[in-house]
Order: C-alpha cells, then structure tokens, then sequence
C-alpha cells in the first residue's frame, strides 16, 4: 500500500467525514417529515468494499455505528457480484438492518472506473410502513410491526423499480411521505457518490485507500492504547428494563460482563432475559452498534468513528436472548432494549474508570407522540414528541440539563412553533422539572415536562421506559425523577401510561410526558452550601429538597443560608 504524507492523510480524513456530514444535511433540506427535518431520525455513512465504516455523520448513533453489518447482510443476501452502477438496495427487515420495520435502509454501491469502491449509505425512520398501530407498542409477532421488504434492488442501474414503491404504497397510511423521505435519503447517497468519485479523480484510488487504512490503524491505536491503560480482569452489572410492552408487571433483566485483556475488551450480555413474548426485543446488529458505541465513548469520545475503533472489540449476545431475537419476534421497540447497553456498561465500569463513567441519565429516549387526520388538509399525519431527560452527573461536574438521550444524541426534540404549525396540536407548557435530578455532591441534570392539548381527535401512543427502575447515582448519589405520561381525558378520566400503541383522545384532552433527570454523583451532603443554594435560586431544587437531601437549611424569604442550622443538620443526617 502507498505510503500516505501526514498533510494529505489529513486532508482526505476530513473530506471523508465532511461528505459523511454532506450526506446528513442534504437530506435534512429535502425531506417532507418532521421525522427527517426537525428529529433527525436518520443517519448516513460511507463504507468501504468490505462495509466497513469509513465515515458517518452525525444523527441517531444507534443508526450509524449500525450501516456497516446491515449493509453487509443486504450484500451477502443480493451477492456482491451483483451489484452495479445506479443500483440503490433497500430493506426494511428487522433481522437484517438491526432496526424495526420502520427503519429502512438505503445503500448505493459506488463504483469508480468499473470497481467496486465502497457504499453510501442511510438508514431513516419513515412515518408509517402498515404496522397495526403507527407505533405497535404491544406488538406479540413480527407480522404487526409493518411490512418487511427483503433486500432488494429498488434502483436497477438508474431506474426505479415502480412494483417495489408500488408494494410500498399500498402498505403505508402516509405513501407520500414516505417517497419524500426516501428520496430525501437517496438524494443523500447520490451527494456522496458524486463526492468521492471527486475525491478519487483527485488523489487516485491507491492514495485514498492507503489513507483509509491508516484512519483505521490510527484508530486502533488509539482504543488499543486506551484499553490497555484499564486494570485486566472482568466487571458484571445488572439492571432492569420496566416490562415487554406486554407483560406489563414484569421487569425484564438486563446484565453485561465485561471482560478486558491487553488491549483487547469483549461486552458479554449472556445472562441477560431471554427473547421476550412483547417487542421489547433487541437485534443483533444494534445490540453490536450500541455495545461499540459505550466503549468508543469511554476511550475516544472526542474522535470521529470509524471501522478501527471496532477491531479491539467482541460483543457477544446469545441467540435467543432479549439482546439477540429471533428473526419472527416483535421488535419494534429494539432501540429501547439496545439503549440500556451504553447505561450497563457505565455501570459494570464505573468501579475501575470513576473519573469517566457518569450516573445514570434520565435512561430512555422518552418516545411519544400522536397520529390522525389532520382537519385542515384532511391527510394521515404522524409525529413523534420526544421529551428530553436529564444526564447523570459525572466526578467533575453536574449533569446537563434537558438534553436528548446518548442513544439519539445527534437527534432533537421538534420547536414548539413547527410542532403547531404542522399539526393539529397545541404545546400548553415546556419546562424543567425541580427537584427531578438525583441529589449528589455533582447533582444530576434535570429533566423536563411537556404538556400538550390535540386540537381534533388524535391518536396518543408511547414507549416510555425507566419509570419503575431507579436513574441510579454513583457514590452515594440518587436517583432521578421516573419518567412517564398522564392523560387527562374528558371520557376516559385521568391516568399513567407507558407502553400503549394508542389511546383515542378527543379535542381539549390533555397529555402531559415528564421526563426524568438523571442521578447524582456523590454524598448529596458534600454538595458545598453556597452551590445549593444557588439551585434553590434557580429553581432546580426546591426549599424542602435542600434541606431533606442535602442538609441545608435556607430562608425562604431571603434565600439566606443559616448556617448553623445547617450544620446542626448536616451532622444529624450523616448521623
């Protein structure tokens, strides 16, 4: 292989993920859902001939660590001698892209001088592909979670295979937009293959393949490195998920074993629940994205992904397991089963790595959202309202406020103003919750309440987790605020959800989500005075919190620490 000049290794490495990032915004500015637009449900790549990963951008983290195996189970199902210029392959099959059927992946194999180079590809969450419900929270079997399309070419060489989009069609309740966002994420593809054949025209396929390889190298080095610096032997944690989407009482156990030798990890997640009877059921291919994805940020969080990151890594997830589902079992929540992973690895790690592993985060996406007919224009619409919880506090610091959970980092929550503008919806309230970080000498981030009136009859649905399993803290830190939804509905009364694929609402009824903050980090008693009181302040925690978890007694007219009082109070809880 060529030998690659440091300054032009530098150049191709960024202009490798600058097209990886190109491929993300030009999607953004052609898709029609607030799936694409506003949430950024999506994520994009470039792979190499093999499918492993070059670059990604940013988006759901989940999505893009994912490309590389689902793309390579298309090619291993279509044989990669198949495969020709202007081909873009699609599928929506759980078993093969790792996601549920409504996250469909899209790849074009780009070619340059009549070789196979690497793929563009994306993977996006459509707003609706004929499942029972748009969101089957209580789904008992593959086949009512949508329809599932093989890998398949839908471009042959440039041209649209019409029965594939007709098949398509005929099996969504919105069909438009899903064109709209597919074509929005093939436009995307078509960015990069434009891009990388610049590339190549520019460089030579010898320098950019050298430079490629030594990205890969210079990643494994670097995890290597980091690996190596933690103490050899073996960490076990366990935790638990609230219950399968059926089985609503029973808590699902999750536990990992993580094993490190040398320079060498391997996440273990036997032990772990079998395959479960509801969709709460991971895949493997986004069982082994978000296992990487923990490990990654643990030893290079500040560098971009790619395929070299991975090498020093083994996961291992039993067939059979809630981690590893079988090809037919309900999975359409298999993102909330693969999001717990980045939760227990910093929990089996935190006794080995305590500078660098945070308390847990307020520990779920918090998924909810609405669908119906939309009076104004008498069309399907569909959308999702994530609520943002709060992060766990870390040994330096408190956790961040209101922000989305790691599993959909690069994602967002949709502004108050286009969530009522597009749909017959009306935002009541938006705002931190006090008292709901856990408490520690670094207290938790808080999480939020979202309160929302359906102006016409609408459809509410959620997949909430994390509401009876604590956001545990580290140290002797607490637990954050539970997370969950209330409806308040003129016919049904008022009650708790979590898991539904559906509660009829009427106009004025009201849904209100909280989302929990994530836990502290320390004895609560250690937080110094002066910085609790400026929480009171600021309204992050309350009079009666100060006082109760962490032992300082404040006037409530003039906001003044008493400090003897204090005292007194601090010695007889440590007591």
């Amino acid at each position: 292989m060529a030998k690659v000049d440091p300054i032009t290794f530098a150049v191709v490495r960024n202009k490798l993920i600058s097209i990886a990032h190109g491929m993300l915004e030009t999607a953004f500015r052609c898709g029609v859902t607030t799936f694409m637009y506003e949430i950024r449900d999506c994520s994009f790549g470039l792979l190499d001939a093999d499918t492993g990963i070059i670059a990604q951008s940013n988006g759901i983290p989940l999505f893009a660590g994912s490309l590389g195996p689902a793309t390579k189970n298309c090619v291993d199902h279509i044989g990669k001698e198949n495969l020709e210029p202007g081909d873009i392959v699609i599928s929506t099959a759980p078993d093969v892209t790792g996601n549920h059927t409504s996250d469909a992946i899209l790849f074009a194999p780009i070619f340059y001088q009549g070789r196979l180079f690497g793929y563009a590809a994306t993977k996006a969450h459509w707003i609706d592909l004929g499942a029972k419900s748009t969101y089957p929270a209580d789904a008992t079997n593959i086949y009512e979670e949508g329809l599932r399309i093989p890998p398949v070419k839908y471009y042959q060489k440039g041209k649209l295979q019409s029965a594939i989009w007709e098949i398509i069609k005929w099996n969504s309740r919105a069909p438009d937009q899903v064109w709209g966002d597919q074509q929005a994420q093939i436009a995307g593809c078509h960015f990069a293959e434009r891009q990388v054949t610049e590339l190549l025209d520019k460089y030579g396929v010898e320098t950019i393949e050298a430079c490629i390889g030594e990205m890969y190298d210079h990643s494994e080095r670097i995890t290597r490195l980091a690996i190596e610096a933690m103490p050899d032997g073996t960490w076990t944690a366990e935790d638990y998920m609230d219950n399968n989407g059926i089985d609503l009482e029973e808590l699902v156990l999750t536990k990992v074993t993580i094993t490190i030798k040398g320079s060498d990890i391997t996440i273990d997640l036997s032990g772990s629940a079998p395959e479960q009877r509801g969709p709460m059921n991971g895949l493997w291919v986004t069982t082994l994205s978000a296992a990487r994805a923990a490990v990654k940020a643990l030893t290079s969080p500040e560098l971009p992904a790619d395929e070299g990151f991975n090498r020093p890594i083994t996961v291992i997830a039993p067939k059979g397991s809630v981690y590893n589902a079988g090809p037919t079992a309900p999975s359409f929540l298999c993102g909330n089963v693969a999001q717990t992973i980045l939760e227990l690895v910093n929990k089996a790690l935190y006794p080995i790595l305590p500078e660098r592993t945070p308390a847990c985060s307020g520990g779920d996406v918090i998924g909810d959202g609405f669908f119906g007919v939309d009076p104004r224009t008498g069309r399907y619409f569909g959308t999702i309202t994530p609520s943002i919880i709060g992060q766990g506090a870390d040994f330096y610091a408190d956790g961040e406020n209101y922000l989305m959970h790691h599993s959909c980092s690069g994602g967002q929550n949709i502004p108050t103003e286009i969530l009522e503008s597009a749909f017959p919806l009306f935002v009541e309230r938006v705002e931190l919750i006090p008292d709901s970080a856990g408490a520690g000498r670094q207290r938790g981030g808080l999480g939020s309440l979202i309160q929302i009136r359906p102006l016409a009859p609408v459809t509410f649905y959620s997949f909430i987790e994390k509401a009876k399993t604590p956001h545990w803290g580290i140290d002797g830190g607490k637990a954050g605020l539970r997370n969950y939804a209330l409806i308040q509905s003129k016919e049904k009364g008022e009650f708790e959800v979590l898991k539904t694929s559906g509660v009829n609402l009427a106009a004025g009824d009201r849904v209100t989500v909280l989302a929990g903050g994530g836990g502290g980090y320390g004895n609560p008693l250690d937080r110094t005075p002066e910085e609790v009181r400026q929480d009171v302040i600021d309204g992050y925690v309350s009079l009666e919190s100060s006082g109760q978890d962490y032992g300082v007694v404040i006037d409530p007219k003039t906001l003044n620490i008493d400090e003897k009082a204090t005292e007194r109070l601090r010695s007889g809880l440590a007591n």
